[in-house]
C-alpha cells in the first residue's frame, strides 16, 4: 500500500507521458515501414508504361507473318494447277497420237489380211486348174473324138427333150391338181358363208364376220370348242388334225385323204363358237 502511494502522483503522470510518446515513435516507425511497401504493391499491380501495347504489336505481325504466308501458298496452287493442266493437255495429245497410231495398225492389218486372202484365192484357183488337167482323160483322136462327142450331143438332147416333156406334163398335172384344190376351198367357202385365200407356202386362211357381243373367248375356250366339233367327224383323219390357237387364230395340222375332208374339218372348226378366222396347214393325198 505504501509503494502504490510513493508511485502515484507526478511520478505517475511522467512514466504515462513516456509511454505515449513511445507509442507515438512506434507509430510512426511502423508507418514509415508500411508505406515503402505499400508504394512498391502499387507499382507491381499498375504495368509499366508502354507494356500493354507490346502485346498488341506482336499479334499484328503474327497476324501478317499468316497472311503473307496464305499468300504464298496460294501462288504455289495456283502454279500447280497451271502445270497440272499442263501436264493434262500433254496425256490427252500423246493418247491421240496413241489412239491415232492403233487405228492406223488396224487398217494396215485390214489390207495385208486383204491381200493374204486374195493370194490364198489365187492358189485356191491355180490348185483346181492343176487338179482338172490332171484328171482330165487323155485327148482321143481327131475323128473318133468328134464322132463320138456328136453321139454323145445327139444322146444328152434326147434325154433333155424327155426332161423337159416330163417336167411339162408334171407342171401341168401340178397346175391342173392346184387349180382344182382352189375350186374346192373357194365352193366350200362359198356354201358355208365364210372367204378364203391362199398362202405361197401352201396354207389356206379361211375368215368370217364375228357375230355376238364382239368379246373374243380365251384361246382354250376355243380350242375346247373346236376339238368338240372335229370329234364329230365321219372321218377318222379329220379326228386327229392337231389343233393351236393363239390370240383367237385356230391353226390346223395334219393329213387327210382328200381336199374334200380338209374342207369339211375347217368348215366345223369356222362353226364353232367364236372362231372367226382359221388357218389350214392340212396336207391331203389325192384330189376329191
Amino acid at each position: 500500500m505504501s509503494r502504490i502511494r510513493w508511485f502515484s502522483g507526478p511520478t505517475v503522470l511522467a512514466l504515462a507521458l513516456v509511454g505515449t510518446a513511445c507509442r507515438s515513435e512506434s507509430e510512426r516507425a511502423e508507418g514509415a515501414v508500411r508505406e515503402p511497401g505499400d508504394r512498391t504493391m502499387g507499382d507491381r499491380s499498375a504495368p509499366p508504361e508502354g507494356q500493354d501495347q507490346k502485346p498488341r504489336q506482336e499479334a499484328r505481325e503474327q497476324a501478317e507473318r499468316v497472311g503473307e504466308k496464305a499468300e504464298q501458298l496460294a501462288r504455289e496452287g495456283q502454279e500447280l494447277g497451271h502445270e497440272a493442266r499442263e501436264q493434262a493437255e500433254r496425256v490427252g495429245e500423246k493418247a491421240e497420237q496413241l489412239a491415232e497410231r492403233g487405228r492406223q495398225v488396224g487398217r494396215d492389218v485390214n489390207e495385208q489380211m486383204n491381200r493374204v486372202g486374195e493370194q490364198t484365192g489365187a492358189l485356191k484357183d491355180d490348185r483346181g486348174s492343176g487338179a482338172r488337167e490332171q484328171a482330165a482323160p487323155p485327148a482321143a483322136p481327131r475323128d473318133q473324138g468328134a464322132q463320138q462327142g456328136r453321139d454323145a450331143q445327139g444322146a444328152q438332147q434326147g434325154r433333155d427333150a424327155q426332161g423337159q416333156a416330163g417336167e411339162s406334163r408334171d407342171k401341168d398335172q401340178a397346175g391342173n391338181a392346184v387349180a382344182s384344190a382352189r375350186d374346192v376351198w373357194t365352193q366350200a367357202a362359198k356354201d358355208n358363208d365364210y372367204q378364203v385365200s391362199f398362202n405361197r407356202d401352201g396354207s389356206v386362211i379361211a375368215t368370217k364376220e364375228g357375230k355376238g357381243s364382239g368379246e373374243r373367248l380365251a384361246d382354250e375356250t376355243l380350242r375346247n370348242a373346236v376339238g368338240g366339233k372335229l370329234a364329230n367327224s365321219d372321218h377318222e383323219a379329220v379326228k386327229k388334225l392337231n389343233v393351236t390357237v393363239r390370240n383367237g387364230v385356230v391353226t390346223l395340222q395334219g393329213k387327210v385323204a382328200s381336199t374334200k375332208e380338209a374342207t369339211e374339218a375347217v368348215k366345223e372348226a369356222m362353226d364353232a363358237e367364236g372362231v372367226t378366222k382359221v388357218i389350214s396347214y392340212i396336207r391331203h393325198g389325192s384330189s376329191p
